[in-house]
């Protein structure tokens, strides 16, 4: 697999030409984005970025081999060009669980109703 510079990946931020990095591996998700469970605003918000924290609080490790097409990893981001003072690493916060995410959706429908 071939090395791509987290300045590549960088370039690759817009829902029609959408890559990220997970775990250490570059994803073309410009194709999977649309058809993704979780809905495609989560994908394109965070195109070009590093990916990893959010993606690892949310999805089973063997979610990518299960979902994805073998030609959607274009190979591995290259550790030499990615500066942690510069890049965006999604996701540093921790993101809601499954069971979170419903019990604040109720919470917020109820303020709304009354």
């Amino acid at each position: 697999m071939r090395k791509i510079s987290m300045q590549e990946v960088e370039r690759h931020n817009t829902p029609d030409d959408c890559w990220v990095v997970i775990n250490d591996k570059v994803y073309d998700l410009s194709t999977f984005q649309s058809t993704h469970p979780g809905g495609s605003e989560i994908i394109t918000d965070n195109a070009g970025k590093d990916v990893s924290n959010l993606f690892n609080e949310v999805h089973p490790k063997d979610i990518v081999e299960r979902l994805l097409s073998p030609d959607a990893c274009l190979g591995f981001v290259d550790e030499e060009t990615v500066d942690p003072a510069k890049h965006t690493v999604a996701g540093k916060e921790k993101a809601p669980s499954r069971a979170q995410q419903h019990v604040l959706e109720p919470q917020a429908a109820g303020k709304t109703e009354g």
